[in-house]
């Protein structure tokens, strides 16, 4: 007998492995599994994720796994681990509720497992599939190896991926921007992560930038600013882009840059209400020196401010060749038409375009609002209403700890086909791009290794980050994958919409029934993928 048969249903077997689907959460209080021995059905230029669970009536240590598929390319198998998660989704009828509160989620790439007799471990296996792959049946092995009773054990289990002649874009046309935080990216240093040099903080966002350019992400917010100096005569500032460039080029290189945002220059003061007026940091010369100030949009030295810092920014992104590159951002989510919030951001955006023609502002928000060139709306029922944005305009839609209900999100309670899907919404509702806050935020964790539950906070566990930290290392969970996994549908949707935009109505809309309501049957999903990929093979 085979050792690929002895991994299922044989007694004497000193463990089992359990292909299941890749959209599945598998919870750690799980016991019981299928064998779904599904065919992995891919295009050329996506990747096909594959998961596995391994049993066991004995303990088994020193697990290591790896995959051997001689045609495709890089191939990288993890172990999922679980995470705490104590702030549930608010409610969603399809809600994963663990009564343990445990929640499948990162990815860990450099660990031997332990398999205690009765439980189970995930192993997820990513395998690259490249642009120029031979398309057909493509056999692939997994082999899993510890050590029992002081001795080793090798069981092994074939899987397939079925390789259509249909080639994904090079570049995605979805764009894509998390946010990340600087200051949690230091601490990918260690507990010397506050006092590093810039070029030590340059090689660990690096580490972040790589991360996200493998997932999807191609547009960034650079959290760093240009450094301002007084002028010779100390009557004025001028702007020093050294660093900034240095963050700017690195994420060109590594991250897959193909656009980016200047970070916010004002947002709510500390105790406002919702619909007050925003505050917009300035600095002005007094006594041949620079002060910060934080003002409201009628104070008639912000205007002042305003010319002088992006005058100079539109100048250098000009030489640089980045002004097609670029959003500029104001101050995050400005309320509704009418409030003050909205009315101040307006103003400020009307003289930020007064001072630099060709920089495009960019927020998000609730509705469409004047002056906004990118907006960027909040993913609700509205959705569906929402007038068509200016000519030379784009809609981006963004997701954050709203909307919950049934609504599609990166939760760690929800689904994991409810995040692959977003991307399915902005192909539906003709959004150019997506955004979500939460790379990196792990401050607002405790122990973001191992609780996703937002200190502090009623946010959903999952909204604050979807990648995790470790030393000088930057871990993917699987809800990344599915994003990225998302990202490539739309591709796929974009590429049917070329040949017949019925059949690209057709296909979304037997998933995306509107904006809170799915088909969320994987069989369902992954048959409709199949569909669409024969159907341009065809072609």
């Amino acid at each position: 007998m085979s050792l690929s048969a002895l991994t299922i249903g044989a007694k004497n077997a000193p463990m089992e492995i359990f292909q299941v689907s890749s959209l599945t959460k598998v919870l750690p209080c799980e016991n019981q599994f299928t064998d779904m021995r599904d065919t992995i059905r891919v295009a050329r230029g996506e990747n096909a994720t594959v998961q596995f669970v391994l049993t066991s009536s004995n303990n088994l240590t020193n697990l290591q796994a790896c995959v051997k598929q001689k045609e495709l390319g890089e191939i990288k198998t993890g172990w999922v681990h679980d995470v705490l998660n104590t702030n549930s989704t608010s409610g969603a009828d399809d809600m994963i509720t663990a009564p343990d509160n445990m929640y499948p989620d990162p990815i860990i790439d450099d660990e031997e497992e332990q398999l205690t007799s009765g439980s189970h471990k995930t192993l997820w296996v990513d395998i690259a599939i490249p642009r120029d792959a031979k398309p057909g049946l493509h056999k692939a092995t997994l082999t899993v190896t510890g050590i029992k009773g002081g001795k080793t054990i090798k069981m092994k289990k074939a899987f397939c991926i079925q390789v259509y002649p249909v080639t994904l874009p090079e570049e995605q046309k979805l764009k894509v921007v998390n946010w990340y935080s600087a200051g949690d990216v230091k601490l990918l240093n260690g507990n010397n992560g506050t006092n590093i040099s810039p070029d030590r903080y340059l090689e660990l966002l690096q580490l972040v930038a790589e991360t996200g350019a493998k997932y999807g992400q191609n547009c960034w917010l650079i959290a760093e600013k240009p450094a301002m100096k007084l002028n010779k005569d100390s009557t004025d500032f001028d702007l020093d882009f050294t660093f900034f460039d240095k963050v700017v080029e690195m994420f060109i290189k590594h991250g897959n840059l193909k656009y980016f945002c200047n970070s916010h220059m004002g947002g709510r003061a500390q105790n406002a209400q919702w619909c007050d007026g925003m505050r917009f940091n300035i600095y002005v010369v007094k006594d041949k020196a620079l002060v910060h100030d934080y003002v409201p949009y009628t104070d008639p030295r912000l205007e002042t401010f305003i010319k002088r810092y992006y005058t100079q920014i539109e100048e250098h992104f000009r030489e640089k060749g980045w002004l097609g590159m670029c959003y500029q951002h104001i101050a995050d989510e400005p309320d509704n038409m009418g409030t003050e919030s909205q009315k101040s951001w307006s103003a400020v955006a009307a003289m930020i375009k007064k001072a630099a023609p060709q920089l495009k502002t960019i927020d998000a928000s609730y509705e469409i609002i004047e002056n906004q060139d990118v907006s960027v709306v909040v993913l609700g029922n509205n959705i569906e209403t929402m007038p068509a944005v200016p000519a030379g305009s784009e809609r981006w839609m963004y997701t954050c700890c709203g909307p919950q209900g049934n609504f599609a999100n990166r939760f760690l309670q929800l689904p994991l086909i409810k995040t692959r899907i977003l991307h399915w919404l902005n192909y539906k509702y003709g959004e150019a791009g997506y955004l979500h806050w939460g790379y990196n935020f792990r401050r607002h964790s405790k122990d973001p290794m191992h609780d996703d539950t937002p200190q502090g906070q009623t946010w959903p566990g999952g909204d604050c980050f979807i990648i995790y930290p470790g030393k000088e290392k930057v871990y993917p969970s699987i809800r990344l994958c599915s994003m990225r996994d998302g990202i490539r549908d739309y591709d796929l949707l974009c590429m049917v919409e070329a040949i017949s935009p019925l059949k690209a109505k057709e296909w979304c809309d037997s998933i995306i029934l509107g904006p809170d309501k799915y088909k969320t049957d994987i069989k369902h999903f992954n048959e409709i993928r199949r569909q669409m990929l024969e159907f341009l093979s065809k072609q």
